[in-house]
């Protein structure tokens, strides 16, 4: 099958080849096989897709974490509000060095071929169909790409597969556009993951990926301290806790009398000025994330991408530039939009 013929062993790189018998990508001795579950060919082993597998490793955890996430009815169609399309637009563009629409536009018209590393539930692929011509390859190491598969079934040009970012079935040098969208952070080595993603970019490609940035003093103490308990429990436990989370940045949020403060406080990374009470306390504080302009579902699980996964980091800019650079990029961008200065950076480059 035509959809298939891209792959190719991780380990070995012998390429692979469909049999609709067995339903399997195969080296053409038969010595190594991968599974082709619900059309999706699976590069993980079989306890990333056998849901009664209990995790008993971190990257297991963090995979079964964010399966769960995606799987759940706010996240599964993301993109269905105004205020969704808005942020996810405003993410993609960014992260892709894009200025508007029709410059993302031309990115794609010339583009043969796109990777999303980390895909979600694929919203990059439904939302932004900007080219039917561009062949676009979705991986994820979660059972979110259950989810990305039926979200992008009507499209011949996608094609998803379960597989780990540090461990990509493909040739390197393969596609045209790459990206990673809140994913580096979130696997056991973020350098050795834009290393491997980078890999796969062709000479004048784009690499663009979203990372959290480091969070000021008091916040990365609480976030450390706090993850030391929430990553132990279950999925269910963690949604618990980040309702009440979600219930503390919104109760803050109603309190509008500005905080004012008259000196830097240096520190703890803070500066004089005036400030939103719930801001303050997200980007100085504690994790709440809370935004009226979405459903408090929506930030309980915004709440839970970082207190639950086993696989969660904050990065400064000059590691994240050097990452970009060690895997052979140049022409970087480094971009924070406005609201997102405490959240963390989007950057792109080009392929030497």
């Amino acid at each position: 099958m035509a959809k298939f013929a891209r792959f190719i062993d991780p380990e070995t790189k012998q390429k692979l080849f469909y049999n609709p018998t067995a339903q399997t990508l195969a080296s053409e001795k038969g010595d190594v096989s991968y599974p082709i579950i619900n059309g999706i060919p699976r590069f993980v082993p079989p306890e990333f897709y056998q849901e009664s597998c209990q995790p008993d490793t971190a990257e297991l955890q963090t995979g079964r974490s964010f399966g769960d996430k995606w799987s759940e009815p706010r996240i599964k169609a993301l993109g269905q509000t105004e205020a969704d399309r808005l942020a996810l637009k405003e993410q993609f563009l960014a992260m892709l060095g894009c200025n508007s629409l029709d410059e993302l536009k031309r990115l794609f018209k010339a583009a043969r071929l796109t990777l999303n590393a980390g895909c979600g539930v694929a919203w990059s692929e439904y939302l932004f169909d900007l080219n039917p011509e561009t062949e676009r390859h979705c991986v994820d190491l979660s059972l979110a790409v259950e989810v990305a598969y039926k979200n992008t079934a009507h499209m011949p040009n996608v094609t998803v597969s379960q597989a780990s970012i540090l461990e990509l079935p493909y040739p390197d040098e393969l596609f045209d556009i790459v990206y990673a969208c809140g994913v580096v952070h979130h696997t056991k080595d973020p350098g050795k993951a834009v290393f491997e993603i980078g890999k796969k970019v062709a000479p004048g490609g784009i690499l663009g990926s979203y990372i959290y940035n480091k969070k000021p003093f008091i916040r990365e103490l609480c976030d450390h301290n706090i993850r030391k308990h929430t990553t132990k429990m279950s999925y269910a436990e963690c949604i618990k806790f980040s309702r009440k989370m979600t219930l503390l940045g919104k109760a803050l949020s109603k309190l509008t009398e500005p905080l004012i403060l008259k000196e830097d406080i240096e520190l703890l990374g803070i500066k004089a000025g005036e400030y939103n009470l719930q801001h303050f306390i997200y980007d100085y504080i504690v994790k709440c994330w809370y935004n009226p302009d979405y459903d408090d579902e929506y930030a309980d699980l915004v709440n839970l991408d970082w207190y639950h996964p086993s696989y969660a980091s904050h990065h400064t800019k000059e590691e994240v530039i050097s990452w970009f650079e060690a895997a052979g990029f140049r022409n970087l961008k480094c971009l924070q939009p406005s609201g997102w200065e405490h959240s963390g950076y989007f950057i792109s480059g080009n392929k030497l």
